[in-house]
């Protein structure tokens, strides 16, 4: 039989010893690998001995037992963690369960609470290894269909048929790499011949798979297409490859196939936001269909000066040769929304490409996207996306 190792990591000695010899007494399949009287020592010991269950006390020295905890899922999230309390700080140790602790235990320990904490905890940590077993199992059986799979699983993401949880899962399995700029490309194409045969669709994944090889060298790619017949491509590349990758596309499509292209790129803040890009680009693309000469001029103006923090209607008018009243109104009937609420989003939606760069301080894309002042941003940023720039940028981080 297994058994599951087990570190008790309390500054207490007594608490130790006494930890120590009532986990020998319970009679499970578990074995105390290390004893810690900090949380520095704790953390090494985890590190090389990987145990099982943990049993940590929240007041310790040099790291407590709350940032301990937080560490520790940093490289073992499968980890059962008992946290050891006194009862003045009983509400702060319900806080901790946020952080997935599996119990807690109020001194003095009693030793019924102690065994039915341990026993929960193998018990999950039996079920889990056993569903791993099996996963890797299926892994092996279906490796050689991985392309196909690949292909199923991102048609299956951008459709909203997978849970965040399944994707992060799959995610592993189809090697993603972690992305420095992860963007979705949504190409649409229309032949001037009545209907479109079978053989037609894979004729398009083989001319862009021809342009991709020759094309910009991307630092990631993979060619899949959605429940509409469309292509897709998810690539990861600086911004200065995306013009000539638009370019390779047009080529292989409208050039050597004569078909009729539409394309719209979203940025992918993180895999399991895949189905919110992909809605993006969709929107966009069904609504451009729509649009008039005069919008899609007004769009593309605002594309190229959108940084400019004196950027207006009168001069987005004068460059198409229209009337500003006759602009705006136009806009808001083909877009839905007026210059001035058009033009907020564009810059809010360049803001939240720029903000996944930790590099670029918040004040600094402010003035990149045609904001002078920090608090007009975030005032505008707001109201479009109903949190700060900061807390965007955090619980990006988190995602």
């Amino acid at each position: 039989m297994e058994r599951w190792k087990i570190l008790i990591a309390d500054d207490e000695p007594k608490i130790r010893r006494g930890l120590h010899a009532q986990i020998d007494r319970l009679g499970l399949p578990c074995e105390v690998c290390a004893e810690a009287e900090d949380g520095e020592i704790a953390l090494e010991a985890a590190e090389r001995l990987r145990p099982d269950i943990l049993l940590v006390d929240i007041n310790m020295p040099f790291v407590n037992g709350l940032d301990f905890i937080q560490a520790l899922r940093r490289t073992r999230a499968d980890a059962r963690v008992i946290l050891i309390t006194g009862y003045e700080e009983f509400e702060y140790a319900r806080r901790a369960l946020e952080l997935d602790v599996h119990a807690y235990l109020l001194k003095p320990i009693n030793v019924g609470e102690l065994r039915r904490a341990v026993e929960t905890a193998i018990d999950q940590l039996e079920v889990s290894r056993q569903r791993n077993r099996h996963f890797e199992w299926a892994i092996a059986q279906i490796g050689n269909r991985r392309e196909f799979l690949r292909e199923e699983f991102l048609r299956d993401a951008v459709s909203g048929r997978l849970e965040a949880d399944e994707i992060r899962e799959f995610r592993v399995y189809f090697d993603f790499p972690e992305p420095e700029r992860m963007m979705l490309m949504l190409i649409s194409t229309r032949s001037s011949a009545a209907g479109e045969k079978p053989w037609q669709h894979t004729l398009r994944q083989y001319a862009l798979q021809d342009a991709l090889r020759e094309g910009p060298e991307l630092r990631y790619r993979c060619l899949f297409s959605d429940d509409r017949g469309n292509v897709l491509l998810l690539y990861d590349a600086p911004p200065e490859l995306d013009a000539r990758l638009t370019e390779a596309v047009h080529a292989a499509l409208g050039g050597e196939l004569g078909l009729t292209v539409q394309l719209e790129t979203e940025p992918v803040a993180s895999l399991t936001r895949i189905a919110e890009a992909y809605d993006e680009a969709m929107e966009r693309m069904m609504n451009s269909a729509r649009l008039s000469p005069i919008v899609e001029g007004a769009k593309a103006y605002i594309a190229a000066h959108y940084s400019d923090p004196n950027l207006s209607l009168m001069e987005v008018a004068e460059a198409l040769n229209v009337h500003p009243a006759y602009l705006s109104r136009t806009m808001k009937q083909e877009l839905g929304m007026p210059f001035a609420k058009y033009l907020t989003n564009v810059r809010i939606g360049k803001a939240v490409q720029l903000m996944r760069d930790p590099s670029i301080r918040i004040w600094k894309v402010a003035e990149m996207v045609g904001y002078s002042g920090g608090n007009y941003f975030s005032a505008a940023f707001k109201k479009v996306l109903g949190v700060s720039p900061a807390d965007y940028r955090m619980e990006d981080k988190r995602k």
